[in-house]
């Protein structure tokens, strides 16, 4: 289930014009690439270390627009799911952790974030342009990857996890 949204796009740096097919070579059913990285307290997070979870990756920045729109869905989506195996894990592009972590608690957001201030991890997953989504299931294989926003994202989101949630239960559960 990839979509490619219609909606608003920031690209970052270049034409954007190569996320038509997803994000760099990422693609549905591919695996995803690991990282480590610390999170906005110092600690640390691998994304290999999330197997067993499915993992919902938003690369976004404070100062885009649209990203900021699909914010107060995630903080619900993260809510909803939090106890039923998701991970949300937002990745900022960019930008000094001092100030992302005003930001969200300025707003109330409590998922779990990594400040990318290089841009390494966004570049490991090709993203061209923000906000981008990856959903990875439980194996850690990408279910799906939507790139801008638009209203409906978080319906689909909350279906698409509400899917995965189901017919992959966690480990002990099996």
């Amino acid at each position: 289930m990839r979509r490619v949204l219609p909606g608003i796009l920031f690209a970052l740096g270049g034409s954007g014009a190569g996320c038509a097919g997803g994000l760099g070579d990422l693609r549905e059913g591919s695996e995803a690439p690991d990282f480590a990285a610390a999170d906005l307290r110092g600690r640390p997070v691998a994304l290999s270390e999330l197997r067993g979870r499915v993992v919902v990756l938003d690369f976004w920045a404070t100062w885009c627009g649209p990203c900021l729109l699909a914010m107060p869905g995630l903080q619900e989506v993260h809510e909803e799911f939090g106890g039923r195996g998701v991970e949300v894990l937002a990745v900022n592009l960019g930008e000094d952790p001092e100030h992302v972590g005003r930001f969200l608690e300025e707003n109330g957001y409590t998922f779990a974030v990594v400040a990318d201030e290089e841009r390494a991890i966004g570049r490991l997953f090709g993203v061209r342009g923000i906000p981008a989504q990856v959903v990875l299931n439980r194996k850690g294989l990408v279910a799906a990857v939507e790139v801008g926003y638009d209203p409906g994202m978080k319906d689909r989101l909350r279906q698409l996890l509400e899917r995965l949630t189901r017919e992959d239960p966690p480990p002990e559960t099996l």
